[in-house]
């Protein structure tokens, strides 16, 4: 899964040590696209996930300019979240059908985003504020994969727990981002599913 995951963390300390936990339960839906002619090329990403903290969506488009098959630059126009963050929290309506993952939905319009200019060397040279929208659908298709996973890990002053389990279907995702059309003919991949972790690290004296 390429969401990015919203956790909490509760801190506990004593004076033998601390003890933080990280817990995530939700759901999420993500697609990533890529079209390309001689002269050009498109990647668009979307990623939303809503959870028992709260919600978030991600979403891109980078259009590239190219030339004999060498990059010439392009833009790249994102969601722009409070403090900078590549994210956004809300202004946006995000469904998912559970437990069969039959299909999910996000749209959002006028979210706050900028479009920043790439040059041929790849690097950032200037950006400015812009709005973004979208209207993205996910239809699952295919078996549930279901996953469930263990880690424990101890040394001298420190210990960590974690444990994770999951269901993810495959989907095809069609709809508008940023004015530009995601289809299945040019998906890579896309996915929609369920997922709960918690993350359990103790530490003691100068381990801490």
């Amino acid at each position: 899964m390429g969401f990015t995951v919203l956790s909490i963390a509760v801190p506990a300390s004593a004076a033998s040590g601390q003890v933080t936990q990280f817990r995530f339960h939700g759901t999420f839906a993500e697609a990533f696209s890529f079209t390309r002619t001689k002269t050009s090329f498109t990647d668009i990403s979307v990623s939303a996930v809503k959870a028992k903290q709260g919600s978030q969506l991600f979403a891109d488009v980078f259009q590239g300019r190219l030339k004999n098959g060498q990059f010439l630059g392009g833009t790249d126009t994102s969601l722009r979240g409070p403090g900078g963050k590549d994210f956004v929290t809300s202004g946006f309506a995000f469904a998912i059908s559970v437990p069969k993952l039959a299909d999910a939905s996000v749209s959002g319009s006028g979210l706050p985003a900028r479009t920043c200019t790439i040059d041929a060397n790849g690097n950032q040279t200037g950006c400015k504020r812009t709005t973004l929208s979208l209207n993205v659908t996910w239809t699952g298709h295919g078996p549930i994969t279901r996953t469930v996973s263990n880690f424990h890990m101890k040394t001298a002053g420190f210990s960590m727990s974690s444990h994770s389990s999951g269901t993810d279907r495959a989907a095809t995702a069609t709809g508008t981002v940023a004015g530009r059309t995601l289809t299945a003919k040019q998906q890579q991949f896309a996915d929609l599913g369920t997922a709960k972790s918690a993350d359990i690290k103790r530490c003691i004296g100068n381990a801490c």
